[in-house]
């Protein structure tokens, strides 16, 4: 069974999904793993107000910041909402923040 989204490139189907408008990635498994010289995740992540949320969505000048851990009454005393079950969310200005990358290096 064939489910998902799927793309067209240079004749190939493949496994694909939009990133953002007008952006697609396609997933491959032609190239052989030691061509790969490293494979990691990046997560955009903010301090605000001493604690250290996941950035998952940005404006030209605001951050969305959710977090699924932690003391729920901390995240109310924050102003932020719940979005789901345990999952709180909120958007504030990105001069109340820093912003920090965090890599995370998987094992090939």
């Amino acid at each position: 069974m064939k489910d998902g989204e799927f793309a067209i490139y240079l004749g190939k189907e493949y496994s694909a999904g939009e990133i953002e408008k007008g952006k697609i990635v396609l997933r491959s498994t032609d190239i052989e793993d030691v061509k790969i010289t490293e494979y990691y995740r990046i997560r955009t992540m903010a301090i605000y107000k001493g604690f250290e949320f996941e950035i998952v969505e940005e404006t030209e000048d605001k951050l969305s910041i959710v977090t699924m851990i932690g003391d729920y009454r901390d995240w109310v005393r924050l102003g932020m909402k719940s979005i789901d079950i345990g999952v709180y969310q909120k958007w504030i200005n990105k001069n109340e923040t820093e912003v920090k990358i965090v890599k995370e290096n998987f094992k090939l």
